[in-house]
């Protein structure tokens, strides 16, 4: 199963094979959670806080429901959090 990250924040320099034209396209085996995937690929103890809005496939995902399991061809979408006035 093929999935696509997209990251919007530096939380990308943790990722390993992140490129910024691309993202990151991972294959991955054994089915997994949308959580899992982003602790598994974001090497960064406090990644999870780093995140203010996860979108899969032009959705966004409410963080009651990030513990979803991925489908092949999703696209991932991270967005640090955002201030402003």
């Amino acid at each position: 199963m093929k999935v696509k990250l997209i990251v919007y924040s530096n939380l990308k320099n943790y990722i390993d094979g992140y490129q910024d034209s691309e993202g990151l396209l991972k294959e991955i085996s054994k089915q997994m959670t949308i959580k899992d995937f982003l602790q598994e690929n974001i090497k960064h103890k406090r990644a999870m806080d780093g995140i203010s809005m996860v979108i899969v496939n032009e959705k966004v995902i409410p963080f009651h429901e990030i513990e979803r399991n991925l489908q092949d061809g999703d696209v991932i979408k991270i967005y640090p959090p955002m201030g402003g006035g």
